[in-house]
């Protein structure tokens, strides 16, 4: 590849790392203050700072974060806490307002009366009363009114229990309750206080609800304008780019389809991976029947009648149904790379297949380790140890801190075993060519999964979720998405479907459009996360160009029939569902991630529709979509070379084909997206606080687009995911014979 291609891929790693780093230095600086003292107007301590911070410890520890929500983070059957409290606040501030002037309830005054109040109110909160000399927060008499009513309303949630779907005497020391209702009280003041010389709130004035008079501000409204002008001059400049370089893409310049599967020849290694795929479908179906019971918690506190909340709570259901969708998706994808570096080098280290063993043991501790610790941890049974066995407390970063480290270390042992094998390929090779591309993106995988660890339990929120989203975002649709290029890549060159210039270069275009989004479009995460304006206004900008290669995928998936083609038909392949599956993630990176995404990035729209069921919606389609679809294409790929010709099932493929894609989208239009847009409507209308109360939940519209979603769960299982695991599973006991070369 030219220099000029090597520039540009240099120039977009250090631009796009660099404001990232600024974004995190902004973040540190500007996080709302965890006063040392909250003190009432005459001086008298209401609670500490060490306080705060244990009922954030209390908040992770039981895993509320997959219960309710904190800054629009979290799931959706419960309310948003930071939101709930704020609201509550207002209307019982409102109320003794009212009594004190008025001798009457609010609801009774006449409109002019009101607006009063509620001005007066407003002005109240705004007000900044942190001294950052002295570290204390002065609260006004309508917050400390406010304080002393809701600490027994949340004691009763969360210890007999009314509303939440957990079971009674979820938590059971009266003091973490306490401490619980401090923290929430906290994040109300982050959401409800404008910042130090600014006119808008430390969550940019997040969430949506006129009783505190939090509405968009003009920061909002500009910088969604701006992202839809960048979007536009991105797709723009990239039509241009492929205009004056029309070989760029997937190029149909191999040397001639090369079909080995009826002749291959396994290693030992290669073989001793088949008990990845077995354990990933395995992981596959509990994952989604976790998934279909924490669904079914939205309708009932139960299951069909049996009420499981104590030994399964809602908390629990969605932190496993979210966990172990990380765990078989990177499991198929790590196993994938484990099986072309002997392909692709054609020779297999001394040893290599005991390294895969103890690899694949280790997988299983962490995946079994972790997944027991959540549930102690949530049933206060691991005591101080909960952060480092338990549950870590974290949206998609559930399992405990020693686990966390584990699979680190186990996917630094991967990297290891990847690059014995491709280092025959190194040989020689200019530092910029196909394998260097390979081990950089197999080195790059540990290392930003490492960035998971940034935080501890006496982190701030605001810095702590800076950081969890470099594992969710940027090693999750970054890194791994580059490492998946490339493996396709190698894989297409491989075949001879193309050559290794054209794979070179889609590896180039990749990281340019991809990472030079994707990057800094991590922001789109942090608009209401109490982080700084700036870290907004360059994630509504930059995320904006994360829409422009996923349109490019709709011409590419295309490409992948021609690629594919033997005896002028895709169907004569012997990876055909493979390749549907490939074409699949296609499909869904467009409407998953380019549709659903830039439609809940956009920040006028997202202040409205943040932490309702259209960012479910964007989720799913973009996880199982094209994350999912993409793993499920590894397992065939390989699962095909190491079954037997007679044990192969292309009927059970394609069953498990249209199951999975038909299924997924009856899940969104059924469900998830109606649910999202009159959700989103009810955030505009009435307030986020609303949209996510128990009496919107359980409305009778709302309930219904939730029971529409039985029949899209029952085709993902029973039509997509079962054939597959048969599929799977049988080959275990018809596997082609290793090669003792």
């Amino acid at each position: 590849m030219s220099w000029r291609w090597k520039l540009a891929v240099l120039f977009v790693l250090i631009a796009g790392f660099s404001t990232l780093i600024f974004m995190g230095h902004e973040t540190t600086n500007q996080a709302p203050p965890v006063s040392d003292r909250v003190v009432d107007a005459n001086g008298k301590l209401l609670f500490s700072g060490s306080d705060i911070m244990a009922g954030q410890a209390v908040f992770q520890k039981y895993g509320l974060m997959d219960v309710g929500s904190f800054f629009g983070h979290g799931a959706y059957n419960g309310p948003d806490f930071s939101a709930d409290y704020l609201h509550r606040e207002a209307v019982i501030a409102l109320d003794r307002m009212s009594q004190l002037r008025f001798n009457k309830p609010y609801a009774q005054l006449e409109a002019g009366a009101q607006g009063d109040l509620t001005s007066t109110l407003h002005k109240e909160l705004k007000e900044n009363r942190y001294d950052a000399k002295t570290k204390t927060l002065t609260w006004t008499d309508n917050q400390v009114a406010a304080y002393l009513q809701l600490v027994p309303y949340y004691d009763t949630e969360f210890g007999v229990g009314r509303k939440l779907p957990l079971p009674a005497n979820y938590i059971s020391d009266p003091t973490e309750r306490l401490q619980l209702s401090r923290f929430f009280a906290w994040g109300a003041w982050v959401c409800s206080t404008n910042r130090p010389g600014k006119d808008y709130t430390y969550t940019n004035n997040w969430p949506p609800d006129q009783l505190v008079g939090n509405g968009p501000n003009w920061h909002i409204f500009f910088w969604s304008a701006m992202s839809l002008v960048m979007l536009i001059g991105g797709i723009g400049f990239t039509q241009f780019l492929l205009s004056a370089f029309p070989g760029l893409g997937w190029m149909p310049d191999g040397e001639g389809m090369k079909d080995n599967v009826k002749s291959f020849e396994p290693y030992r290694s290669q073989t001793s991976l088949y008990p990845y795929f077995v354990v990933v479908v395995l992981l596959f179906l509990f994952q989604t029947l976790f998934g279909v019971v924490t669904a079914h918690y939205i309708v009932e506190q139960g299951f069909y009648g049996f009420d499981i909340r104590n030994i399964f709570p809602y908390s629990i259901t969605r932190s496993w149904h979210l966990q172990l969708s990380i765990f078989w998706i990177a499991t198929a994808w790590l196993a994938a790379g484990m099986f072309m570096a002997p392909l692709l080098s054609k020779c297999e280290p001394k040893g290599q297949h005991w390294l895969v063993k103890i690899l694949f043991v280790a997988i299983l501790i962490v995946a079994v380790g972790s997944i027991g610790g959540e549930w102690l941890g949530i049933k206060n049974m691991l005591g101080s140890l909960w952060f480092w066995f338990g549950h870590q407390g974290w949206e998609y970063l559930e399992l405990g801190r020693f686990w966390q480290a584990l699979l680190t270390v186990g996917m630094v042992l991967w990297a290891f075993i990847v690059f014995r094998s491709i280092r025959p390929l190194l040989a020689g090779k200019d530092h910029g060519s196909l394998p260097y591309m390979l081990l950089y993106g197999v080195i790059a995988i540990p290392l930003f999964f490492s960035f998971g660890m940034m935080y501890h339990p006496g982190t701030n929120f605001a810095i702590a979720d800076f950081w969890r989203w470099w594992v969710v975002h940027l090693w999750v649709e970054g890194i791994f998405e580059l490492y998946t290029t490339i493996i396709v890549a190698y894989f297409f060159c491989s075949l001879g479907m193309v050559s290794e210039k054209s794979a070179l270069s889609v590896i180039y275009v990749d990281i340019i459009l991809y990472l030079g989004s994707g990057i800094v479009g991590i922001g789109h995460h942090y608009y209401w996360t109490a982080q700084p304006a700036i870290n907004m206004a360059l994630g509504a900008m930059v995320s904006a160009w994360e829409v422009v290669p996923l349109t490019l995928l709709t011409m590419e998936a295309w490409k992948f029939v021609e690629l594919a083609k033997v005896n002028g038909s895709i169907k004569n392949f012997s990876h055909y569902w493979a390749m549907m599956f490939l074409i699949a993630v296609g499909f869904w990176n467009f409407l998953g991630a380019g549709v659903f995404g830039f439609l809940v990035n956009t920040p006028i729209v997202s202040y409205y529709e943040h932490a309702t069921y259209l960012t479910s919606n964007h989720g799913h389609a973009a996880l199982m979509g094209v994350y999912g679809m993409l793993a499920v294409a590894a397992i065939l790929f390989c699962a095909r070379y190491l079954m037997k010709d007679e044990a192969w099932s292309n009927r059970l493929a394609a069953i498990s084909f249209w199951g999975l894609n038909i299924g997924l989208m009856l899940m969104i239009v059924l469900n998830i997206f109606p649910a999202g847009v009159i959700q989103m409507l009810a955030s505009y209308e009435h307030g986020f606080w609303y949209a996510r109360s128990p009496e919107f939940i359980h409305s009778d519209l709302f309930q219904m687009f939730t029971w529409m979603r039985i029949a899209g769960d029952l085709t993902f299982v029973c039509a997509g995911v079962l054939p597959l695991v048969f599929l799977v599973i049988k080959g275990m006991f018809h596997l082609r014979p290793a090669s003792q070369v």
